[in-house]
């Protein structure tokens, strides 16, 4: 358990191109969520909120509703700290400027 993992075996190359493309992949995941997410939350709420005051359960949906937006808003962040994380593994942006958009 405790073995070493020799990095001589290691080719560079072909590890620096899968992390572009894991980047790639993320970056495209991250501007989807950006793109359909709050088109979702307008139109769960629609739906949502004209069952609710349509149908008896009204808790049911409201729950249903919020349960939505909370998972739509946690796939957003995620995709954004990601993307975020990976461009600084790979230098594209610096911890300084991720620091200051934060403050902002």
């Amino acid at each position: 358990m405790n073995e070493e993992f020799d990095f001589g075996k290691v080719d560079e190359h072909s590890v620096s191109q899968k992390m572009i493309e894991i980047f790639k992949d993320t970056k495209k995941k991250r501007d989807n969520y950006k793109k359909y997410g709050p088109l979702f939350i307008i139109v769960s709420g629609i739906l949502f909120l004209t069952l609710m005051f349509s149908l008896d359960s009204k808790i049911f949906f409201l729950i249903l509703w919020v349960i939505s937006v909370v998972y739509c808003v946690a796939l957003m962040i995620r995709a954004e700290y990601r993307y975020c994380e990976w461009a600084k593994i790979l230098g594209l942006i610096e911890e300084k400027e991720t620091e200051e958009e934060s403050d902002e």
